[in-house]
């Protein structure tokens, strides 16, 4: 290789120097096995030359497609996310309205059994507001073993109610 070369390295080497150093009050003597030796070592600096290597047009064009894929594949992956996020929300919005026209036929159906009912309702209502309103007048201690009484009544009333539910499902079924 010659020195006019791109590619070459330069490189100096030095020697390592060693140097001894005594602790022996005699420095004259040779350093013997017995006396602690401290050895000095300085590096070679060695020096490199770099070069530019300039790519060819078929590595260019390599190159540039491979930059290209890159970011097809980024915008093909953000268009996805984008496209998800469309879908999600839309069903989510779907499913929001249709618990909502739910909660709407639920609410209505209650209304109509309710309404079923008919003068029998208006009696029960009326009962209840009479017992809230003789519980009111008694004493504070009073009222409160009443409620519990009272709740405990109501309690059962809709065990009995929830007793024919069932009964009334069975036979339902069997006349079926």
């Amino acid at each position: 290789m010659s020195n006019d070369e791109d590619n070459t390295i330069e490189s100096q080497k030095k020697p390592i120097k060693e140097e001894y150093i005594s602790n022996a009050p005699d420095d004259s003597s040779a350093p013997s096995l017995d006396e602690d030796k401290m050895v000095l070592a300085t590096p070679s600096k060695v020096e490199y030359k770099s070069s530019e290597i300039k790519p060819s047009s078929e590595e260019e064009s390599l190159s540039a497609k491979a930059k290209d894929a890159g970011q097809s594949l980024k915008d093909l992956i953000i268009y996805l996310g984008q496209k998800a996020k469309a879908i999600s929300h839309e069903k989510t919005t779907d499913l929001k309205a249709e618990a909502a026209q739910t909660a709407d036929l639920d609410i209505r159906k209650d209304a109509r059994d309710i309404q079923k009912l008919g003068d029998n309702i208006e009696s029960i209502i009326t009962v209840f507001e009479n017992i809230m309103t003789d519980i009111r007048r008694e004493r504070y201690g009073e009222q409160e073993r009443l409620l519990i009484g009272y709740k405990k009544l109501l309690e059962e009333q809709v065990n009995v109610i929830d007793a024919r539910l069932k009964m009334a499902k069975r036979l339902k079924l069997a006349s079926a």
